[in-house]
């Protein structure tokens, strides 16, 4: 009684387990090339610092796909198709910047300075992804339905450091 108590109790776990995953498509509508990521930093500090995904998109069809969001290494970005010289580029941008702090001896004029925010909950990412994966949500047309499909190689480019403004 108590083996099928324990393996009732697992098969409900597992099976609870695996609906928090996203189904990902094996096979898309469309290719993914060169998928790179470059990560940047302003040269002053209040010039903000982030990160910039960009692929190669080559769809059967690009009318019948509406590109949604990308999800990578932990975050979810906007994710759009921009219609370069030579085809169409998947691009996904993250901009931050370091907020304005007031420093000063009176205390209460630091009154609107706010707290970091906490980090994200490991457990809201829908996906197990390695490093160099990342996952590409998009709706067909055709059916109106979300789907997933996993790309694999993102090749990450050295980091960028733009110049502050010269001193002098």
């Amino acid at each position: 009684m108590k083996t099928l108590f324990l393996g009732i109790f697992l098969s409900t776990l597992g099976l609870m387990s695996c609906s928090s995953q996203k189904a990902l498509e094996g096979d898309p509508p469309f290719i993914v090339n060169a998928p790179t990521v470059e990560y940047w930093q302003g040269g002053r500090e209040e010039s903000g610092y982030g990160m910039r995904f960009t692929a190669r998109w080559a769809p059967q069809d690009p009318s019948a796909i509406r590109i949604d969001s990308l999800y990578f290494r932990g975050r979810v970005y906007p994710l759009e198709v921009r219609d370069s010289e030579t085809g169409f580029m998947l691009f996904a941008e993250d901009l931050r910047q370091k907020p304005d702090l007031v420093m000063h001896a009176d205390s209460t004029r630091e009154v609107g300075n706010q707290p970091p925010m906490p980090l994200p909950a490991g457990g809201d990412f829908p996906f197990d992804l390695r490093p160099d994966e990342a996952v590409i949500s998009y709706t067909l047309e055709a059916d109106g339905k979300q789907y997933y499909t996993r790309v694999s190689g993102v090749r990450e480019k050295r980091g960028r450091i733009y110049p502050g403004r010269p001193q002098g």
